[in-house]
């Protein structure tokens, strides 16, 4: 069975790629003046870093218990 961190972990590696590819596709949008993907794409990078910093902190506390 998979331990809580262990799948903390896997959440963290998935929206650490999320958020490069948003970048990605950022750039993209912006390239081509596509403002509707431009703003999904920060809003997408917003949440990304949010989660990260969510799961950085819960593994930090984890860490320290």
């Amino acid at each position: 069975m998979t331990s809580n961190n262990d799948l903390k972990i896997l959440e963290l590696a998935l929206w650490e790629a999320t958020m490069e590819q948003a970048a990605i596709n950022f750039e993209h949008a912006k390239k081509f003046d596509d403002y509707g993907a431009m703003e999904f794409n920060e809003e997408l990078i917003r949440w990304a870093r949010i989660k990260i910093a969510e799961i950085e902190d819960y593994l930090d506390i984890q860490k320290g218990a």
